[in-house]
């Protein structure tokens, strides 16, 4: 398949999720695939997001959601080491999520 269809087909993908579902919450959901445990703060350097940004963009993937369903993909902790420090997991949900997401690509690598 070419670059384009693949490209297409992980964005039909993501379409599925909610037919609104931003870019940046796409992008955010896959940093913290990368970096497991990332701070807020370490998230919005990784993303190029603006801090107030990535708070709106974290609740809505975990657990609060101005307008809508929150999606629940990631979820929220208090660092152990740190109590002001909050550190982001995927949930099963996003991980399972993620991989429908990024299921074209498997045939790459």
């Amino acid at each position: 398949a070419s670059q384009a269809t693949l490209l297409l087909d992980i964005l039909h993908r993501i379409q599925k999720i909610d037919p609104e579902f931003p870019i940046q919450y796409a992008i955010c959901l896959i940093v913290v695939s990368q970096d497991e445990g990332c701070s807020i703060t370490n998230l919005a350097e990784k993303s190029g997001l603006a801090l107030s940004t990535v708070s709106r963009i974290v609740g809505a993937l975990s657990d609060y959601r101005q307008l809508g369903q929150p999606y629940g993909f990631l979820e929220v902790k208090i660092s152990p080491k740190e109590r002001r420090k909050k550190e982001l997991y995927l949930t099963d949900l996003g991980r399972s999520s993620l991989k429908d997401i990024l299921h074209p690509l498997e045939k790459l690598v």
